[in-house]
C-alpha cells in the first residue's frame, strides 16, 4: 500500500519517529510517497483577451492574482470588469446575469438611459438608450413652466448632463417631482399626504426613495430618485457638487448653530462641535493601491474639514470581518488632525489577516459603541452633528443587516425612525461612496440617508476619482472665510491663490501685485503708485479672480518717502512701503476671488483656532516662531515659490548683505535703511530660497497653518535683479528680499479697515 503525503506530513513522521525512540516504523507492504502539495497550485494564463480592450495582471498570474479587463473611454468591459486566479490555474468564470456562463469579455459601448416619462410635456426622440454625445430634448405644454433642462447630453460615464426637466404649473401643494430617466412614475396628484411610487427599467438599479410622499411642509419625502446602470458612475465633479451643499455650513464664519439653505440643506453644527467617522472597507478585495487612494482621500478631507472653524472630532475604523479602530473619537487627541493623519499613515491594510469578509454591520456597530461613550460622557452630545462617510467597494457579505445597527444609532440619537425619509434627521447624515464595478447599489442605498434634496449616495468608477471627489467636495463657497485656497495645481482647478491681484497703470512697465484682505480693499506696496495715482485713482486696475475694477481711492502710509534718506546719500529708502487700495465696485467673492487672512483681526484667529480673547502679539507669537520660517511669495507668472524668513538671531545675519546695493557717497548705516519694518529672505543653508523680480512687488509673503493662509509681510525690494537672465536658475547666494511686516503697521491697517474687519486688542 502507497501513502501520498506532503512536506508537512513527512516532518510530522519524523517527529513522531524521534519521540519514540524510533519504535514506529511502516508495516510490511506500505510505502510513503513524498508529495509537494504546492507545487500542484498552477499559475493562469496571461494571454486572456478582451475583443476592443486590453488586459493586464497582478502577480503574474499566479494564485490570487487578478485580472483585469480596460475599455476606451466610453465603453466598459462586459460581462465583469476583472477576474480572479484561481489554485487550479483557471480564471474565475465569467456569468451573464441570468446565470450562463461566457468564455469571451468584450468592450461594449456606455450608454444612457432614456427620458422614458414627461407630464405635461414632450421629449424626442424617443428611444430607450442613448450613446454618448447623443442628446434629448424637452419641451412643455402650453400654461406648464419648463423647470430644469430643455436640451440634456449622454456622457462616457452613462450619466446626463444638466437638470432633470420638469413640466408643472404650480398648482399642486408639491411641486411635480418629475421622473429621472430609465424610470416610470405612478402617481399623479401631488396634493399632501398623496405618494408617489417609481420603478426602473430592466437592468437598471434604483437609488435614492422608490415611493415619496408630499409632506404637510409640501415637499416631498426622502431623496430624489434615480435609476443608474451597472456600468455608470457617478462623476467626481458632480459628487463635489451634491456634496458642497450639505457641508457648506461648516465654511461659513457663524460661530454657532447654522441651517441656511443653498444647494440643498446644511449641516447643522450646535457649540461648534462636529462628529465625523470614517469607515474605510480594508476587505479581502483592497488592493494596497486601492487602499493607498482611499487613505489619501480621507486624510485630504480630514486636513481639508481642519482649516473650518469649529471643533471636530474624527473617528477612524478599518473593517474588514471585524472592525478596527485606527484612531477612536474617545481618545483626547481625536480633535488633532495632525495626530489622525499620523495614526492613518500608519495603518497597514493587511491588519486584518485572513479576517478578509466585509461587514459593515461590525464598523456601524464599533460607531454605536463609541456613540454612547460619548452620549454618556458629553452633556451636549444630542446637540452635535455626527456625519458617517462609509467607503467600500464590494458586497457585504458577513455579520448581520447594517440596518439593525443604523436603527440603534437613531434611537440612541432620539432621531426620526422613518427608513423612507430622513429629512427631519437634522444631527446626523450617513454618506455612502461605492467604490468599483462590484458594489452592490441596492445594498448601500439601504444604508445612506434620504433626504429632501439631498443626495448621500455615490457610485465612483475607481479609488482614483473617490481621491478626486474628496479632495473638492468640501465647498469652497463660503467665501468670506479668510486664507482658503484650493490645492490642486491642475488648470481646471486653478484657484490656489485667490487673494491674488493684478495692479496695473499705464505709467509702470512693470505692473504691481497685491491681496485681498475684503470684499473692498487691497493689500499692496507703496511705491507701485505715484501721486497721480493718489490723485487720480481711476487710472489704476485692480485684476482679480473674478473680473477687473477700477481703484477709488489709493492710500499709501503716511510715513512712506522714497527719497527720506537722500540727504544720507541713499536715492531710494523704502521704509513703510505699504499702501491700500479701495475698488470701485465690491468684488464678488468665490473661490476664485477671496481674501487672504490678515494677522490680528479675529477671522485670523477663528482660523488659527485660538481663543476669541487672544492678542495680536499671541498672533505674531503663533505665525513667526521659528528662526527661519518657510514661507512663499507668487511670481509674474503666478507661480507660488518658497523663501525662508530669517527671523531673530538670524535676521542680522540676513540683512548684512543689503549693504551690496549701497553707494559710493552712503552716509547711513545699515539700521537706517534695513528698519525694523523689514522681514528678510533669501540665502538660507538647509533650503533653496527663491528671490522676487520686477513685477513681484506688493504681493503677499504669506505662510500656510492649519491648511489657511496668512499674510505676514507685503514684497518690497531685493539687492539682485535675477530675472534678466533664467529665473529657474539658482539664485546667487548673496540675493536677499525684504518685505514690509504686516505686524509693525498693524495701527495703520485698522484705521482704515476697521470698518470692515474686526482687530484684536495689541497686548493684554
Amino acid at each position: 500500500m502507497t501513502f501520498r503525503v506532503s512536506a508537512a506530513g513527512l516532518l510530522c513522521a519524523a517527529a513522531l519517529l524521534i519521540h519514540s525512540g524510533g519504535e514506529t516504523q511502516a508495516q510490511e507492504g506500505e510505502e510513503y510517497e513524498y508529495f509537494d502539495y504546492a507545487e500542484q497550485s498552477k499559475n493562469c494564463s496571461v494571454s486572456e483577451s478582451i475583443t476592443g480592450g486590453w488586459v493586464s495582471y497582478s502577480l503574474e498570474g499566479a494564485t490570487g492574482s487578478v485580472l483585469t479587463y480596460h475599455c476606451n473611454e466610453g465603453f466598459y468591459p462586459f460581462p465583469v470588469s476583472d477576474r480572479e486566479c484561481a489554485e487550479d490555474g483557471e480564471w474565475s468564470t465569467m456569468r451573464l446575469a441570468n446565470g450562463r456562463a461566457v468564455s469571451q469579455a468584450s468592450c461594449k459601448e456606455v450608454q444612457c438611459p432614456a427620458q422614458l416619462q414627461l407630464d405635461n410635456g414632450q421629449f424626442w426622440p424617443r428611444k430607450a438608450w442613448f450613446s454618448p454625445g447623443e442628446t434629448q430634448e424637452f419641451l412643455c405644454n402650453n400654461e406648464y413652466t419648463l423647470y430644469g433642462s430643455a436640451l440634456r447630453n449622454c456622457t462616457a460615464l452613462g450619466q446626463w448632463t444638466g437638470i432633470l426637466p420638469i413640466c408643472d404649473d404650480q398648482m399642486d401643494d408639491c411641486a411635480n417631482p418629475g421622473t429621472p430617466p430609465g424610470a416610470l412614475r405612478f402617481g399623479h396628484r401631488f396634493r399632501v399626504g398623496e405618494i408617489v411610487r417609481y420603478r426602473c427599467q430592466a437592468g437598471l438599479d434604483l437609488l435614492g426613495s422608490d415611493e415619496r410622499i408630499c409632506l404637510d411642509s409640501l415637499e416631498w419625502s426622502g431623496s430624489e430618485t434615480r435609476c443608474m446602470a451597472p456600468f455608470a458612475f457617478d462623476s467626481p465633479e458632480s459628487v463635489a457638487q451634491a456634496m458642497s451643499g450639505s457641508f457648506s455650513g461648516i465654511v461659513t464664519d457663524s460661530p454657532k448653530v447654522k441651517k441656511t439653505v443653498s444647494y440643498s440643506r446644511t449641516i447643522r453644527v450646535a457649540e461648534d462641535s462636529l462628529n465625523i467617522y470614517i469607515l474605510l472597507d480594508t476587505s479581502g478585495s483592497i488592493t494596497k493601491e486601492t487602499f493607498e487612494h482611499a487613505r489619501k482621500a480621507a486624510i485630504r478631507l480630514i486636513q481639508k474639514l481642519d482649516s473650518y472653524e469649529i471643533e471636530m472630532r474624527f473617528h477612524v475604523v478599518s473593517f474588514a470581518s471585524e472592525a478596527k479602530d485606527i484612531i477612536s473619537i474617545t481618545i483626547p487627541y481625536a480633535i488633532s488632525a495632525d495626530q489622525v493623519v499620523r495614526r492613518l499613515n500608519e495603518f497597514d491594510h493587511k491588519a486584518h489577516g485572513k479576517k478578509t469578509g466585509t461587514n459593515l454591520y461590525a464598523a456601524l456597530y464599533n460607531v454605536y459603541e463609541k456613540m454612547t461613550i460619548l452620549k454618556n460622557n458629553r452633556p451636549k452630545f444630542n446637540e452635535t452633528q455626527n456625519v458617517i462617510l462609509i467607503i467600500t467597494d464590494g458586497l457585504i457579505n458577513t455579520g448581520k443587516s447594517p440596518e439593525e445597527v443604523l436603527q440603534k444609532i437613531r434611537i440612541l440619537l432620539g432621531v426620526n425612525k422613518n427608513s423612507m425619509d430622513h429629512s427631519a434627521e437634522n444631527f446626523l447624515d450617513i454618506y455612502v461612496f461605492g467604490v468599483g464595478s462590484k458594489v452592490n447599489k441596492k445594498q448601500l442605498n439601504k444604508i445612506a440617508s434620504k433626504k429632501s434634496n439631498e443626495k448621500h449616495l455615490f457610485f465612483l468608477n475607481d479609488s482614483k476619482d473617490l481621491e478626486k471627489a474628496f479632495d473638492s467636495m468640501i465647498s469652497d463657497s463660503g467665501a468670506t472665510m479668510c486664507g482658503v485656497a484650493h490645492e490642486s495645481t491642475s488648470k481646471k482647478e486653478d484657484y490656489t491663490r485667490p487673494w491674488h491681484v493684478n495692479i496695473m497703470t499705464k505709467e509702470k512697465a512693470d505692473n504691481c501685485k497685491g491681496s485681498i484682505l475684503t470684499e473692498n480693499w487691497i493689500l499692496t506696496a507703496a511705491h507701485c503708485f505715484t501721486q497721480k495715482h493718489v490723485d487720480h485713482p481711476e487710472s489704476v486696475d485692480v485684476e482679480h479672480g473674478n473680473g477687473t475694477t477700477k481703484a477709488a481711492s489709493v492710500i499709501l502710509h503716511q510715513q512712506y518717502n522714497v527719497r527720506g534718506l537722500r540727504h544720507k546719500g541713499v536715492k531710494e529708502f523704502y521704509d513703510y512701503d505699504i499702501a491700500l487700495v479701495k475698488v470701485a465696485q465690491r468684488i464678488k467673492l468665490s473661490e476664485k476671488a477671496r481674501p487672504i487672512c490678515l494677522p490680528c483681526t479675529k477671522p485670523s484667529s477663528r482660523a488659527l483656532k485660538m481663543s476669541p480673547n487672544v492678542t495680536c502679539e499671541e498672533h505674531e507669537k503663533a505665525l513667526l516662531t521659528l528662526e527661519e520660517i518657510p514661507a512663499f511669495f507668487l511670481t509674474r507668472k503666478i507661480q507660488r515659490k518658497q523663501a525662508i524668513i530669517h527671523f531673530g538671531s538670524q535676521r542680522p545675519d540676513c540683512i548684512k548683505h543689503a549693504a551690496v546695493t549701497f553707494s559710493p557717497n552712503n552716509t547711513a548705516s545699515l539700521e537706517d535703511i534695513v528698519t525694523d519694518r523689514f522681514l528678510c529672505t533669501g540665502g538660507s543653508k538647509q533650503y533653496e530660497d527663491s528671490i522676487t523680480c520686477k513685477g513681484d512687488s506688493g504681493g503677499s509673503l504669506f505662510l500656510r497653518k492649519r491648511q489657511r493662509y496668512f499674510q505676514v509681510a507685503v514684497v518690497s525690494w531685493g539687492t539682485k535683479n535675477i530675472c534678466k537672465g533664467d529665473r529657474g536658475s539658482s539664485p546667487p547666494d548673496d540675493a536677499r528680499d525684504f518685505h514690509i511686516n504686516v505686524f509693525s503697521v498693524i495701527p495703520w491697517l485698522q484705521e482704515h479697515l476697521g470698518q470692515e474687519l474686526e482687530f484684536l486688542p495689541t497686548r493684554k
